[in-house]
């Protein structure tokens, strides 16, 4: 592993992967700001940034930045003699950050932490593997890896053990919400169709689950919670780059999946503008 003496990782705690990155930045001794952001995180956002990576290591100069897009305060950060490493892998409205590596592979990549670290550090390298496809790939990225039922079952469950230390009540939430709506999805040349009024919590991970469950295979679907958020998932990437760059938004699951999560009044493309893109 590096030197990690003048080292300041700055990642979100808010899925599976980058709680398993912060496992392992902890165990390896490197000095971490964590954000509280949801989902859509952003760096501009982050309260008191510089004071708390000085508070966390006076001595740092090298950042790594972990899925927190921000042109303006990663130039501030770089203004003021911090050297700037970014771990990402989705493409953002007007910043492609896009890498066929998994963040948590990037992570372990330019940390360089052998897998016989990861074992001195107490870690299975199977489940970090297999977390780092769940992210980018999601199950159907185990099976086309070569992971057997079994082995898959095990995955499963080291994930729902991390998705619920995440948050068992918003999770109970996502999930509830996930299943009431599943039951009045609907299909249209060949798109499962889902919708939800709910729009303070994200569905989509709770509904892939649902999507596995019932088609045992990959399926496109539309998510369209309230006002705020909407996604197109297991689509062709040449039609997700196209809503990416008629919509903007991200892109994410190795450029498959797209999706907005609205903010200050922007309004969602609906099914009918989507839907011209996807049959085209």
């Amino acid at each position: 592993m590096i030197d990690v003496s003048k080292i300041v990782l700055v990642c979100p705690r808010n899925d599976e992967e980058a709680l398993q990155i912060l496992k392992i930045a902890k165990k390896a001794g490197i000095k971490t700001v964590v954000s509280n952001q949801p989902h859509g995180a952003k760096l501009d956002r982050e309260p008191n940034l510089i004071y708390r990576i000085k508070a966390e290591n006076l001595e740092a100069d090298h950042l790594f930045i972990v899925e927190l897009p921000g042109i303006s305060t990663e130039e501030e950060l770089r203004g003021i003699g911090y050297k700037i490493s970014i771990i990402d892998h989705h493409q953002y409205e007007g910043l492609d950050r896009s890498n066929e590596k998994s963040s948590l592979e990037q992570f372990l990549a330019k940390f360089e932490i052998s897998e016989e670290e990861l074992q001195d550090l107490g870690f299975d390298i199977e489940m970090i593997k297999a977390v780092g496809v769940m992210d980018s790939e999601f199950i159907w990225g185990l099976r086309e890896h070569g992971y057997t039922q079994n082995k898959i079952d095990e995955v499963l469950k080291y994930w729902r053990a991390m998705t619920l230390e995440l948050g068992d009540e918003r999770r109970q939430k996502e999930e509830a919400e996930a299943l009431s709506v599943w039951a009045g999805r609907r299909e249209q040349d060949g798109i499962v169709i889902v919708k939800s009024e709910v729009d303070d919590i994200s569905i989509r991970d709770a509904l892939s689950f649902l999507v596995e469950k019932t088609y045992h295979e990959p399926r496109t679907v539309f998510i369209k919670q309230g006002n705020r958020r909407v996604y197109l998932q297991d689509v062709d990437p040449v039609i997700a780059k196209k809503l990416h760059d008629t919509f903007g938004g991200f892109m994410f699951g190795k450029d498959k999946c797209w999706g907005i999560l609205a903010e200050n009044g922007e309004t969602l493309p609906t099914l009918n503008e989507i839907y011209k893109i996807v049959v085209t």
